[in-house]
């Protein structure tokens, strides 16, 4: 009787703890956020200069990039592309420069300049859309009319993206049915906040917005949504496409919405009947318009930006094409790239040999592995139904195709011609899909589960 009470007793614990488990993971982002804000001192960030130089760039009027003079450490020779950057920047970035990013503009090179700034080069960041940069944007925008100094600017930029950051992941758990404080452990863990909540950053704003995706989509999976919720969950898929284009397939996750919707009440529709209302249900063109503006802004930001390559120094463009025609036009092309991935992810190459990061990068790619066997085992055993093990194994190969196609835009441009193994992989272009790697999960488990407590026949598991 006693272990009853006390089993309720957790229980009621539990079923209080989701209820407010959306404004503790919001303070909690807030809290852990501030303290990184504090001990990461300026410029020790990844790429965080060329960051920098392009959002005061857009700024300044070049939403897409120029070839320019200048030459940095990491650019250091021609086929540099850029725009105009304040002085006020340029010269904090020289003064808080103690070699950590090498996207340092070298001030002997710069030619063309006036008296508001220069035109400095950052390739890596150029292929970034402005989207990718709103709450920074923001934040530049604001320091630039009030005057502040670029050290207040830069500080306020990290200010704002904190916040931006926390209100996702309060929304992200806030739309979750289930899984709320699984989801919320991993969202505040220290490895997946460091440098990606708060940072001036291509990666802050893209992760925010693909787990706050993640989690809208899943909610749809249990819970009937309006069509409202589905035109909030279209423009947060086009908002996503827009960040980082490597994380865009993520955007056809919502395409399962409205088959997924059909469950409840008032769609258990037999044949042609149910087809004919699928049609008419304003939530599958919502969806598919969504996939569809997103495409056409992949496509035609490509074409702009695809006349430049990203690190001209390491790859030069002559060499990007080089490559991208031996990878369209024979197999020999596509079994170098597939070798050169395939040896990096055995070998948990990471940039710079880092060891660390190698490390944390083979982790990454063994919570893969664990997805696929539960992915897997729960097809075999039939412990879900057809719709949700087709939604699975379709979340996995997205999940998969975004690593490799990341590999392999690091193969094309990071990787030297002659080399055989990728370089530039970084543990940090995983975390964007742990939440999405969580849930999957977590919905494996609780279906294998249920089979083997209920003698086969497969019960939702829900901690409340």
């Amino acid at each position: 009787m006693g272990g009853s009470e006390h089993g309720m007793a957790l229980r009621r614990l539990v079923c209080d703890a989701n209820k407010h488990m959306p404004a503790i993971v919001t303070l909690v982002t807030i809290v852990i956020g501030m303290f990184f804000i504090v001990v990461t001192p300026p410029g020790h960030i990844p790429d965080i200069w060329a960051h920098v130089y392009r959002i005061d760039g857009i700024l300044n009027g070049d939403v897409l990039v120029r070839p320019v003079d200048s030459k940095s450490l990491l650019h250091g020779s021609n086929g540099n592309v850029g725009g105009h950057v304040d002085w006020s920047w340029i010269n904090f970035s020289l003064q808080e420069y103690d070699g950590y990013d090498p996207a340092v503009v070298r001030a002997d090179t710069i030619t063309t300049q006036d008296a508001a700034g220069a035109d400095v080069p950052y390739n890596n960041s150029a292929v970034n859309s402005p989207v990718t940069y709103l709450p920074q944007l923001v934040a530049f925008a604001v320091g630039k009319t009030f005057g502040m100094s670029a050290h207040a600017t830069y500080y306020l930029a990290e200010f704002v993206m904190l916040a931006v950051y926390a209100l996702c992941m309060g929304l992200a758990v806030a739309a979750l049915p289930r899984w709320r404080i699984l989801v919320s452990i991993a969202m505040v863990c220290p490895v997946i906040m460091y440098r990606n909540a708060f940072a001036i950053s291509a990666d802050s704003f893209t992760q925010a917005c693909t787990f706050l995706l993640t989690c809208m989509v899943f909610r749809t999976l249990y819970r009937r949504v309006s069509v409202r919720y589905c035109i909030a969950l279209a423009l947060l898929s086009v908002c996503t496409a827009m960040c980082k284009f490597t994380y865009a397939p993520l955007v056809l996750l919502i395409l399962f919405v409205p088959h997924m919707q059909r469950r409840f009440a008032g769609e258990h529709v037999a044949g042609a009947a149910q087809g004919k209302r699928t049609c008419r249900d304003p939530r599958l063109w919502i969806c598919i318009a969504a996939v569809a503006v997103s495409s056409i802004w992949l496509v035609v930001w490509i074409r702009l930006t695809s006349w430049f390559v990203t690190t001209p120094m390491i790859v030069p463009s002559e060499n990007v094409a080089a490559k991208k025609r031996a990878l369209m036009g024979s197999f020999t092309g596509v079994a170098q790239a597939a070798y050169a991935i395939g040896k990096a992810i055995i070998h948990g190459k990471s940039n710079m040999d880092n060891i660390a990061n190698s490390i944390v990068i083979i982790c990454c790619w063994l919570a893969v592995l664990v997805m696929t066997v539960l992915i897997t085992v729960t097809t075999v055993t039939k412990s879900l139904p057809v719709r949700m093990r087709v939604f699975l194994w379709c979340a996995w190969g997205i999940d998969v195709g975004i690593i490799l196609l990341t590999y392999l835009a690091l193969w094309l441009q990071y990787t030297p011609i002659g080399i055989d193994e990728v370089y530039g992989m970084q543990y940090r272009y995983f975390l964007p899909l742990t939440v999405l790697l969580v849930l999957c999960s977590a919905e494996c488990v609780a279906s294998l589960y249920a089979v083997k407590q209920h003698n086969g026949n497969a019960v939702s598991v829900d901690p409340c």
